[in-house]
């Protein structure tokens, strides 16, 4: 085409392959002046073949002589329009200090915004944003991975609001399994705990192994020193989620958390973003903790685990909520079930499995999440989905707990 051979033409004469600094800037206002008053294209098309918006090719198609090298920003070029000079230098010498000695771990710019608050307290901490682009300026920031699209989740009716705003407190918890001391064959185990919603926590403990002894332990350690939350949402590992082959029985976490009044959910199988939270957090202990150094001995481990606690409570700056006042509501044991229906094989039905029972629902919800709420005292299995952020139900069913089981 003609017309793209001079465009690119004139991209190269004004070596525009960028132009995200003043200087390219200037050369894109030149070329669409060029565009208009030379090759007389018209402002539309202008802004459709070059990228920019209309009102950007009528600012500078103003006249032929136009002096497109005009910086009107109001203050001088290469400087911050607020944060002086020395803002840079305070924030490059905080993330040097805390980015210093074997137990650092937090030097973004959540950390620098805190340390700040104690070394400046007269003077503004700049917003997160500012000391994070002040650090990407600086070369001081680290690359992270492309971040993973959203919304499929949404779309597919995930029951995130009824999970995070309509069933109390939620913890995260998952195992961190196969890591070695380099040198040895024997796998060194952890659990994490977490918290989506402030007041947001992140503590990890080694286990000795992924057992239900190992977490029940760890779960009644994390509740006397933190706080007892009202629902503990985890994978369905057999540690947790019990029997693979029987069906709808108590696993032994599970009778665990419900004599303590805390309701379980058991996540999406194979899903990691339903555990998003602790997710997340495993990525922080991997990249803070575990990567960053070469470990010799179990007791080398623990002390540094320690350090890495501290200084994640004091980076979420965590605190214990008040408690709540007690409710004359008695409790109701019951087991919560986050799952994706599928296609029953050579069917045309829909179904989910719940503690190895199948449980059909109708072909139209193929594909999308429900919640699988088992009441204990009635011992039925309510499964609904989430629609504007309500629940609806689409099935009810009788779900006997298994003769073997042991009760509550």
């Amino acid at each position: 085409m003609p017309f793209k051979t001079d465009i690119d033409c004139i991209y190269h004469n004004v070596d525009i392959r960028f132009h995200d600094d003043q200087k390219k800037l200037i050369s894109l206002r030149r070329a669409v002046n060029q565009l208009h008053f030379v090759d007389g294209l018209s402002k539309s098309v202008i802004a459709a073949r070059v990228g920019v918006s209309r009102r950007f090719v009528i600012r500078w198609t103003q006249s032929m002589n136009q002096d497109v090298t005009i910086d009107s920003r109001g203050w001088p070029k290469g400087r911050r329009r607020r944060w002086s000079e020395q803002t840079e230098r305070r924030i490059s010498l905080l993330h040097k200090e805390l980015k210093k000695g074997p137990d650092a771990f937090y030097w973004g710019p959540t950390a620098i915004a805190q340390k700040w608050l104690t070394r400046y307290p007269a003077d503004p901490s700049p917003p997160l944003r500012t000391i994070g682009q002040i650090l990407k300026d600086l070369g001081l920031s680290e690359s992270r991975s492309a971040k993973t699209k959203r919304g499929a989740s949404r779309y597919l009716c995930y029951p995130e609001h009824t999970i995070y705003e309509t069933l109390g407190r939620v913890m995260e918890t998952d195992f961190i399994g196969r890591r070695y001391i380099k040198g040895t064959a024997q796998p060194i185990h952890f659990v994490g705990f977490s918290f989506k919603k402030a007041p947001r926590l992140r503590h990890y403990e080694r286990i000795e192994a992924q057992t239900a002894d190992c977490f029940i332990r760890q779960c009644e350690s994390f509740f006397a020193r933190f706080e007892k939350a009202d629902c503990v949402k985890m994978d369905n590992d057999p540690a947790t989620i019990g029997s693979g082959s029987h069906k709808r029985t108590l696993s032994r976490v599970v009778r665990f958390l419900l004599t303590n009044k805390v309701v379980p959910i058991f996540a999406v199988p194979r899903r990691p973003f339903s555990q998003a939270s602790i997710e997340g957090n495993n990525s922080v202990f991997a990249r803070k903790f575990w990567n960053r150094r070469t470990f010799d001995s179990i007791e080398e481990i623990d002390s540094a685990l320690v350090a890495f606690n501290d200084a994640s409570l004091q980076y979420t700056d965590y605190r214990s909520p008040a408690k709540k006042a007690p409710t004359k509501d008695p409790f109701v044991p019951r087991i919560n079930f986050i799952r994706q229906v599928r296609e029953a094989e050579g069917t045309k039905e829909g179904f989910i499995d719940v503690l190895n029972e199948t449980v059909l629902l109708p072909r139209a919800y193929i594909n999308y999440f429900v919640l699988a709420q088992w009441n204990l005292n009635t011992e039925i299995l309510t499964v609904s989905w989430e629609v504007d952020q309500q629940l609806q139900a689409i099935k009810n069913c009788q779900f006997p707990i298994h003769p073997g089981s042991k009760k509550l």
